[in-house]
């Protein structure tokens, strides 16, 4: 392959990510329909790109991605809003989780003739919903702050307790091992990392002002960002929810107005970079679809009217628990229902642990992850654009509380949004 045909790929997945994400605020379709897309037709469709190229890459992008992704979506939270909504967040997250795994493991176990630890390992990879889906869709559409910050939180902890159930799944093989292991890794997990998250932004809160204007700061907070996940993990926990408390830390430690300068600075380069990263991931799943063979149309189809029956149940089961909960807001938590990231990556990993046998699970978790989406443009739909003007209209908006006196006394150093990012970036050049 020539030069010119090697750049020519990353050249146009860039221009058509930056135009889909402009676009879907005037279409309302998700920017990754249009990438998952792009990646079906130059892989399945048309074989223009080898996917085998990607098969050993896939797995460590996603992760990459899914980070990144995190740490962005604590920087947007404010801490009393998360611990307003904490409880209902939990609350959700646990039951749709419960009922998702459930409903799954019982239509495998019924439909394919899997075992039930093995009917559990599909729920468990299928049962979360997806923060690289949610936090950028909710970016996007006009919802109530307290159901951003619900939906936030309910994605993230529904990662771990994905990530956690399967680990537990591939290693284990009785019930009550299951249990325990899951309940106190969980516990063991949240300990971990909001002590790691905590300590971490202390920390670097301090650092960055004295960092910030040297050469390759960002380079070097990049660096930090990632050294947050590998911590977590060496130290027993999932690293992942440690990078939502390190940004959510970041984003609610006090700030003056030269704090919040050089906090844009960092926003502004992480939010470029996360873009760049998301983007290539769900061209490289598009690379890799597969399509599954007649004897698993059945088995899938019930896969997702298990899921909708599960988020149907799960909402209205614990819709009390969510402030000021109305019949919009509900029908909002119905929809935000999508797979993505953390689904693909899980259904790759069961597949490398156990292998032939589950040969079928990228194809099935693509699929779903592809349906689900559509809901997500239903709720795009449903609702107005967060963002009508161009002044407004940045990807990577990040708050949130307006510049004034009383509020630069209580919010962050980093709560800035990309526009302002921008313009503090340009003065610090």
């Amino acid at each position: 392959m020539g030069y010119g045909l090697l750049f020519a790929f990353p050249a146009a997945l860039l221009i058509l990510a930056v135009v889909a994400n402009r676009l879907s605020r005037l279409t309302h379709v998700p920017d990754i329909v249009v990438l998952l897309l792009l990646g079906i037709g130059l892989g399945p469709v048309t074989h223009r790109i080898n996917p085998e190229i990607f098969q050993h890459a896939i797995g460590w992008v996603g992760m990459l991605a899914l980070i990144l992704i995190l740490f962005e979506g604590g920087l947007e939270l404010r801490l009393t809003e998360v611990l307003r909504n904490l409880p209902g967040a939990l609350l959700l997250s646990g039951v749709c989780f419960a009922l998702s795994a459930a409903l799954v493991a019982a239509v495998t176990h019924l439909l394919l003739h899997f075992n039930w630890i093995d009917s559990l390992l599909i729920g468990a990879a299928m049962g979360s919903t997806s923060g690289s889906v949610v936090l950028p869709a909710l970016q996007q559409i006009e919802a109530p702050e307290r159901l951003k910050v619900t939906l936030t939180l309910e994605s993230s902890l529904g990662e771990i307790l994905a990530v956690l159930m399967v680990g537990a799944l591939v290693t284990i093989s009785g019930t009550e091992s299951l249990f325990s292991g899951v309940v106190v890794g969980f516990s063991h997990h949240v300990v971990i990392d909001v002590a790691l998250g905590v300590a971490a932004g202390a920390v670097w809160w301090k650092l960055w002002p004295l960092l910030y204007n040297q050469p390759f700061a960002n380079a070097l907070n990049l660096g930090v960002v990632l050294g947050v996940f590998s911590i977590g993990r060496l130290a027993g926990g999932s690293g992942l929810l440690a990078e939502l408390i390190f940004g959510l830390t970041l984003a609610n430690l006090p700030r003056s107005p030269h704090l919040t300068r050089i906090g844009a600075r960092m926003v502004a380069f992480h939010s470029e970079f996360t873009f760049l990263v998301r983007s290539f991931f769900f061209v490289v799943l598009g690379l890799m679809a597969q399509v599954v063979s007649r004897s698993y149309v059945l088995p899938i189809v019930a896969i997702l009217v298990a899921l909708i029956i599960a988020r149907i149940g799960a909402v209205y089961a614990t819709r009390w628990s969510i402030r000021g909960s109305t019949p919009a807001d509900n029908e909002l938590l119905f929809l935000m229902l999508p797979r993505g990231l953390i689904t693909a990556v899980l259904a790759l990993q069961i597949v490398n642990a156990r292998g032939s046998a589950f040969q079928f699970l990228p194809a099935m978790a693509f699929t779903v992850i592809m349906v689900t989406n559509i809901f997500v443009v239903v709720a795009s739909f449903r609702q107005k654009p967060a963002m009508q003007t161009e002044t407004a209209d940045s990807a990577a908006s990040v708050d949130i509380a307006p510049p004034t006196a009383e509020a630069a006394a209580g919010a962050s150093a980093f709560s800035v949004n990309a526009g302002t990012a921008g313009a503090a970036q340009g003065q610090d050049a």
